[in-house]
């Protein structure tokens, strides 16, 4: 029997991730707590929904999250670090294997199991380069949050998929400096 509690707890957790990301772009340190909890709770819906990679990467969140409220106190380093065009295909390669194994892995067992896989593996990438405090950051996202606008609509995921249309435009902003 599936609990109902996500009519509550979808809403809530795009609300604290929203505002994570919200506080992300003003280099709050408050928001690490607050993206903790709500990955806690995508967790858990990720899970029921047979979303299993993705229910990992909220894991994984939930994990930077508490990384990051310990180690980013107040500042944000001052100039961002810029990591080289080579650390950005490495990067991307090694992503675009690992959604490879992802995706095979997941066959049979996940719904949409490379569009799971690539978003799961895109965003570890992506949270990577966040948590280095590099810029560019944001274009992984662009792509990221695009392709989990399609994977949490297919899953009727109405509230999810909204967070992800809105994280698409926070990363255009994030991109262009307009926050």
């Amino acid at each position: 029997m599936t609990w109902n509690w996500h009519r509550w707890g979808e809403p809530l957790a795009a609300v604290l991730n929203l505002l994570y990301t919200v506080g992300y772009q003003q280099n709050a340190s408050w928001a690490f707590g607050a993206g903790g909890i709500g990955s806690a709770l995508f967790l858990l819906i990720c899970w029921q929904r047979q979303m299993k990679a993705e229910a990992l990467l909220w894991v994984y969140y939930v994990g930077m999250a508490v990384y990051g409220a310990f180690v980013v106190q107040d500042a944000w380093p001052s100039p961002l670090p810029v990591a080289t065009p080579a650390e950005h295909l490495l990067s991307i390669g090694a992503g675009l294997a690992a959604w490879g194994i992802a995706w095979m892995a997941l066959r049979g067992k996940s719904w949409k199991p490379g569009l799971d896989a690539f978003t799961t593996i895109g965003s570890i990438i992506a949270t990577y380069w966040m948590m280095q405090f590099v810029h560019a950051n944001w274009l992984y996202w662009i792509v990221i949050n695009a392709a989990s606008v399609w994977l949490y609509a297919s899953r009727k995921l109405h509230w999810g998929t909204g967070l992800f249309v809105l994280y698409t435009l926070l990363a255009l902003a994030g991109w262009f400096h307009w926050i």
